[in-house]
């Protein structure tokens, strides 16, 4: 494996991970934050499906700013 073949593995895992990272992270916090906040007031589901769609929209958000400058490339 040569140099550059070595770099870009290295690149496509870091922008796997990156990417993976920018998924989770906010959906799984805004679904924990929002089950806990449906027990502390209880209004289960509310807060709840509230808490997922936020993170859903907040990763769109994340994962376009990540692509547009390598789309632009």
């Amino acid at each position: 494996m040569s140099g550059e073949d070595s770099f870009k593995t290295f690149y496509a895992l870091s922008f796997a991970w990156q990417l993976g990272f920018l998924i989770i992270a906010p959906i799984g916090g805004f679904l924990l934050l929002g089950f806990w906040l449906d027990k502390k007031f209880n209004s289960s589901p509310f807060i709840l499906i509230v808490g997922v769609i936020l993170g859903v929209v907040i990763t769109f958000y994340e994962i376009y700013h990540l692509l547009v400058p390598l789309i632009k490339k």
